[in-house]
């Protein structure tokens, strides 16, 4: 299923691909860029891989670029590296040892999410040799005058990144800049390791490169400003936490996980979104702990 049809004018090289994570519809994106050479941006979870391998049948790969390692955007990689032998697989520094060996990262979803990770499947590791660990800044020529820039942009995770493509000024965001258009509409504040004061200072950085879109990977493109958007997500993240931490005052951490799914605009929710916000409140809780240590 293709729920994102190619952008405008500005990038019509580049593709949206839901990988239907969950097994539902416009949850998750990837994105192909290129006409000569093509790269493909995020992978979706390890499910996601024969969708991606249907859609590039016909294509051979120069660069998986992947924004971090967990499993709903970096899943896939290992088995489509195995399919494009000759693609490069981009990610953080932080993030390549994971992307060769995922039992650290495997072990840390199941403890985080266990109901989630039946959902995402196993991941495959991704040889030594297709593996690159992109600096800040670093450009990567996709050929026929289009380049992705790779921006390091902790908060998130400490090995988040998002992709520029400067010529249509698009912006990869992962998920630094929230989620967009779907029914999981709090802050991506997941465990174990999201750092507030990181993640607003990425939102400026994010805003200084003047992005006249937003290519989200849950999901699809932005049409609205990207600016607005940025300013609207630093806003949503400080609220919420002034929020989480209002709730566990007087609570335990346990009753403030039921009292956010029991809002009546939680309850009806697939299984799937309800488990994606109970994470997000866990990994609030945890930030929170972490700082009044």
């Amino acid at each position: 299923m293709n729920c994102g049809a190619r952008m405008p004018d500005a990038a019509p090289f580049i593709r949206c691909i839901d990988t239907e994570q969950y097994g539902m519809p416009c949850r998750g994106a990837s994105y192909l860029i290129g006409t000569e050479q093509v790269c493909l941006v995020e992978t979706g979870t390890p499910r996601a891989a024969p969708i991606l391998l249907h859609a590039l049948e016909h294509v051979e790969l120069s660069y998986i670029f992947v924004t971090h390692v967990h499993l709903d955007h970096a899943g896939a990689a290992g088995a489509l590296a195995a399919h494009h032998p000759r693609a490069i697989v981009v990610a953080h520094p932080r993030a390549i040892r994971h992307l060769h060996d995922p039992t650290r990262l495997i072990d840390g979803v199941r403890e985080a999410s266990p109901d989630l990770y039946p959902l995402y499947g196993d991941p495959t590791p991704v040889h030594e040799r297709q593996l690159h660990a992109a600096e800040d800044g670093e450009a990567f020529d996709i050929g026929d005058g289009i380049v992705v820039e790779a921006i390091h942009t902790p908060g998130h995770a400490p090995h988040h990144l998002c992709f520029l493509e400067p010529t249509g000024r698009v912006l990869f965001t992962g998920d630094a800049a929230g989620n967009h258009g779907i029914p999981v509409d709090i802050p991506l504040t997941v465990p174990p390791h999201f750092d507030l004061e990181a993640a607003l200072a990425t939102l400026g950085r994010l805003r200084e490169l003047r992005p006249a879109s937003l290519a989200f990977t849950h999901f699809g493109r932005a049409h609205e400003d990207a600016t607005a958007l940025l300013d609207a997500y630093q806003q949503e993240l400080i609220d919420w936490f002034s929020r989480i931490r209002r709730l566990r005052e007087r609570r335990s951490s346990e009753d403030v996980v039921r009292m956010i799914l029991a809002e009546a605009e939680y309850m009806a929710l697939a299984s799937a979104d309800r488990y994606s916000i109970e994470m997000c409140v866990r990994g609030a809780l945890m930030t929170l702990e972490a700082v009044d240590r």
